[in-house]
């Protein structure tokens, strides 16, 4: 099935590029390279402002999950964070990407990737043969972009709902687009922000808004990124616990793609020692918040549960358990910000039993 795929979608690629270098006739516009949003405001092609350049790097301790995962989530800098405005500008597929009149699309909003993840979730189709635009008047800005579908809580936290932390720098009260994807915790999370009844999310894939402000991503999806974890943080606040109020929780999220075959061994282990387990995909985004603001220690399976180490209180022992065959340091960056006491296992069998054993002994 995956060699399956990545010949679907090397073929797709393949007709990708091939539709570029036709002429547009009719209904057919396909895309036509590049532009750089931050490289036009610089150059004074387009109005917008600046708000930062640079997020320095972050930390990568020796033997470290970001170390040895060789994925360099602890860099990616520099990367300017900003806004520009457009009139006019259209917007296509189901991550809205934003295309000029040359129908070159943005790199920035497509994360500076010249290469698209999945042409699933950026509607090949969509780019190649438009349907007829809806137009929408005033000012307006995306919150979707690559990596950016709403299908998966982790991206929606760290990376659409950051994008807002740039709209409040507008210089007017832009309504927001969302993602297609219809997920509960994208309404509720809106509603905690005050901004739900300002958000809409089109069934079309190709939309003419008149003017269009289009805020950056705050940083490459999965990376360090201070101003992001910040904002939510600050942003989500009012949702918080008392800190130690509540019991510590392993957190886990039941149905997801990276369930490991030994989660029942591992969580019966945390249960005896006190530990409450949450599978996170059944509460609320606010009884998560609630739940591991609270908590004096915190552990977890790889995954979008571990996105509610966000909302620790800073020295909050954690335990992130992986897979050997699979290494990503998302968590351990953000627990770095928080100044957490981060912590990680990739064993198998008993030696995970042990190590876990270990942990409990001296963090909690």
């Amino acid at each position: 099935m995956a060699s399956f795929r990545a010949l679907a979608f090397q073929g797709l690629k393949l007709v990708d590029r091939a539709a570029a270098s036709m002429p547009s006739c009719g209904p057919f516009r396909p895309l036509r390279g590049t532009f750089s949003a931050v490289q036009c405001l610089r150059e004074g092609r387009l109005r917008g402002h600046i708000l930062h350049e640079d997020q320095s790097r972050g930390p990568c301790p020796p033997a470290s999950i970001t170390e040895r995962s060789r994925l360099k989530q602890n860099d990616h800098q520099p990367w300017p964070v900003f806004w520009t405005v457009a009139e006019n500008a259209r917007l296509t597929g189901g991550i809205r990407l934003w295309r000029d009149a040359c129908d070159r699309y943005c790199t920035e909003a497509n994360y500076y990737l010249q290469g698209r993840r999945r042409l699933s979730e950026d509607k090949l189709l969509a780019h190649m043969l438009p349907q007829k635009s809806r137009h929408l008047t005033g000012a307006w800005t995306s919150i979707a972009s690559n990596w950016g579908d709403g299908r998966n809580y982790f991206h929606w936290i760290t990376d659409n709902l950051t994008r807002l932390f740039v709209r409040e720098s507008l210089p007017e009260s832009a309504r927001v687009l969302l993602p297609i994807s219809t997920s509960p915790y994208i309404r509720e999370t809106l509603e905690i922000l005050g901004i739900a009844e300002l958000c809409e999310s089109p069934r079309e894939t190709n939309l003419c808004v008149e003017r269009f402000y289009f805020c950056s991503p705050v940083a490459m999806s999965g990376v360090w990124n201070p101003l992001g974890f910040d904002w939510l943080r600050k942003s989500f606040s009012p949702c918080f616990g008392a800190v130690g109020s509540g019991p510590a929780v392993f957190l886990t999220r039941r149905g997801s793609n990276r369930i490991p075959a030994f989660l029942e061994t591992i969580e019966a282990l945390f249960r005896k020692a006190g530990f409450k387990i949450l599978d996170c995909g059944k509460l609320t985004v606010r009884e998560q918040i609630s739940a591991v603001s609270a908590a004096p220690a915190i552990a977890g399976i790889h995954g979008a549960a571990m996105t509610n180490i966000l909302w620790a209180s800073p020295t909050t022992p954690v335990l992130e358990v992986f897979e050997p065959s699979y290494l990503n340091a998302c968590y351990e960056q953000i627990a770095f910000q928080g100044g957490l006491r981060y912590a990680a296992t990739c064993e198998i069998g008993s030696a995970l039993e042990a190590s876990v054993g270990r942990w409990l002994r001296n963090y909690v």
